[in-house]
Order: C-alpha cells, then structure tokens, then sequence
C-alpha cells in the first residue's frame, strides 16, 4: 500500500546492505587472523590501517546510499556527494541503467537503485506474475525493464512517481519553472579523504609486512 503523501520515504538497497555486511564480516575475519598470527605490535597496529579502509569503503558505497522522498523534493545520497531535487525541477525519470531523475541541467543516478540485469529481470517478471502486478507505466506512457517493481529501480522509481503524482494533483508543485530551479550538490570531503587516507595508508601497511 503506498505510503501516504505528507510522509517521508526513505529508499535503500538491501542487496548493497547485504554485501556491506559480508564485507565487514570478511575485513573483521582477516583482521582476527591477522593479529593470532603476527606476533609483533607493529604488524597489529599496521594491520588496523586496511581494516579502517575496508570498513569506511563498505560503509561509503554499501551501507549510505539512499534516497529521501518528501513533499519538499528527492535527496539522493550517492558515494561521494549528495543532490537535493526539488519537485519544481524534476522533469522525468528514467530506469534505463538506474533510477535516473532528470532535471533541465542535470540528471542524478541514484546509486542505491540499479537497473536489475536479465537475472534480476527474470526473477521480477515471475514474482510480479505470481502477485498479479503489471509495469508501471512511466509518466511518459513508456515501460521499461527498470520499471518492474520488485527491483531496486522499480521500487525506487514507483515512489517517486507516487509522489510526483500526488504533489501535481493538489497543484503543489509550480509548473515552467525547471529551467531556473537549483539543485543543491554537496560533496563528501571527509569521506572523500578518509578513503584516500587509509586507502593509501592501506596499501603502504601491507607492503611493509
């Protein structure tokens, strides 16, 4: 049942959360061997550079990636910046390769909904079969792979329309105004640094073993 317009909804991968998971469990595995079988402090210590590395990189492009739908707009959380569309400027979307919204002067993947590929297309199809649902249409009339619900850029492409829909129905979203609308890009420096940072500490701990 879609969730009601004048609440916010949070979109994430759960696949890509899976695969953060299983990283962080192999990085934490390494790291236990590692320290059993060193016997000296400073390849312990060294040791905790890599892990910092695989942790932060999991966390980065695994686990943040997401997207925020309220009546405000769409805030899309990629790897290494965040872009908040505002309704006003928002004048397609697109599943072609992943959730894409489409502004006049930009278009902003969502990192956390891909496309699925034939596998992920196979297995769609026979669940949508299985509960009777249909692709979507688009709001251009056309359907696409990426559109299948129960895929990520599906689900994610079914919320925003949802709320698109709703927001130009109570005429809460101001018309011709596209082409001047900004759309905020914040980058992640920390992020950014952290990972050169420990992946480059990373690489220099493991050569010095």
């Amino acid at each position: 049942m879609p969730a009601s317009p004048t609440t916010r909804d949070v979109f994430v991968s759960q696949f890509n959360r899976g695969l953060a998971i299983a990283l962080w469990a192999i990085v934490a595995l390494l790291l236990v061997t590692t320290v059993l079988n060193d016997q000296t402090w400073q390849a312990r210590v060294l040791a905790l550079v890599p892990t910092a590395f695989g942790v932060l990189l999991g966390w980065v492009a695994l686990w943040r990636p997401r997207m925020t739908i309220d009546d405000d707009g769409i805030e899309v959380v990629n790897v290494f910046h965040t872009v908040h569309v505002p309704w006003s400027a928002l004048v397609h979307v697109d599943t072609r390769f992943a959730l894409t919204l489409v502004t006049p002067n930009r278009r902003v993947s969502v990192w956390a909904a891909p496309a699925p590929g034939r596998a992920g297309v196979a297995l769609a199809r026979r669940q949508n079969q299985r509960h009777g649902r249909v692709v979507p249409d688009a709001e251009d009339g056309n359907r696409r792979a990426g559109d299948l619900l129960s895929t990520s850029s599906g689900d994610a492409a079914y919320l925003v329309r949802h709320r698109w829909d709703a927001l130009r129905e109570r005429d809460a979203i101001e018309l011709g105004a596209a082409d001047t609308v900004q759309v905020p890009v914040r980058l992640h420096w920390v992020s950014i640094a952290l990972l050169v940072a420990t992946g480059v500490g990373g690489w220099f701990a493991i050569a010095a073993r």
